[in-house]
């Protein structure tokens, strides 16, 4: 073999490392949903459940669901902010929606809507041509109010206009009851169904939270809730009609009938151990999946 030969040679074997480098490097980057470059901060988007007056769980001892959700998300905020690779953003505070938000989508009603009009239209023929199955949890959602479903769809208009990694609802239960009175406990996590293009990203994210939450709470006793990471296709916060490309969760920390939930002072510290097992978790996640 002369010297020609031999480079010709040498230069295919590299294009064959290189581009089986390649395909092994991009289905790491898959498995681990490697989203940022490490001099890249993450963005991340809490979303403390319902609206800033309105929604949410049934009032408990005068207990309301959305004031609990906010309480949380501010500890984790706080939590989270303490990170220089993080850029933590909420949905809303106690002066009420986030501006950008509440901006981008009184301005792009319209635009929002359609979008979600063209989504749910290919996921319906991809139902039809047998690309998609439904599927039901066997779990019945509350009806959303219409300005709740604005913001719900227009919360995941704007993360993809935002450029957001990733997404944390933050909520609280508290019904069904059984003969009236509370009969539930424990935390569950909902995820996008596996149909999802953000679906497989969601439940490696949601195995984090599990774990760490797992340390400060029990798992719900809620038959429907048994698998306690629920996959969900109706769920907007979890991108349904694939409204979201990026790893979602909803976590449902606690019902709010709770002996821990009852009295101010195991509800505070409750909340803030919760908070900081969130934490955790998302550092966790980012740390061995994002920037591993």
């Amino acid at each position: 073999m002369n010297l020609k030969q031999t480079i010709s040679a040498l230069i295919v074997i590299l294009i064959i490392i290189f581009g089986f480098y390649f395909i092994q490097t991009n289905d790491v980057f898959k498995n681990k949903n490697v989203l940022k470059e490490t001099n890249t901060k993450i963005k991340i988007l809490l979303v403390p459940g319902h609206e800033p007056n309105a929604g949410g769980a049934d009032e408990f001892k005068a207990i309301k669901e959305r004031n609990l959700n906010l309480q949380l998300s501010e500890i984790l905020k706080n939590d989270l902010s303490n990170n220089p690779d993080i850029e933590v953003i909420t949905a809303r505070d106690t002066n009420g929606w986030n501006s950008d938000l509440k901006n981008y989508i009184g301005t792009n009603k319209t635009e929002i809507m359609d979008w979600v009009f063209s989504m749910k239209k290919i996921m319906l023929d991809k139902i039809n041509n047998g690309e998609i199955k439904l599927v039901n949890p066997g779990m019945k959602h509350n009806v959303a109010t219409s300005s709740a479903v604005l913001y719900l769809y227009g919360t995941n208009k704007w993360i993809e206009a935002n450029n957001i990694d990733l997404v944390l609802h933050i909520h609280f239960n508290s019904n069904p009851k059984i003969n009236g009175k509370p009969n539930f406990h424990g935390y569950c996590i909902y995820i996008p169904e596996k149909q999802y293009n953000n679906s497989s990203s969601s439940r490696i994210f949601a195995n984090y939270l599990n774990e760490e939450i797992s340390k400060i709470q029990t798992p719900s006793t809620m038959p429907q809730e048994k698998d306690l990471i629920i996959e969900d296709q109706a769920l907007i916060a979890t991108g349904n009609y694939n409204t979201l490309k990026i790893p979602s969760a909803v976590i449902e920390y606690a019902y709010m009938y709770e002996k821990i939930m009852t009295s101010t002072t195991t509800r505070n510290a409750f909340i803030e151990k919760a908070a900081s097992s969130t934490a955790t978790a998302i550092l966790k996640y980012i740390k061995e999946e994002i920037r591993n």
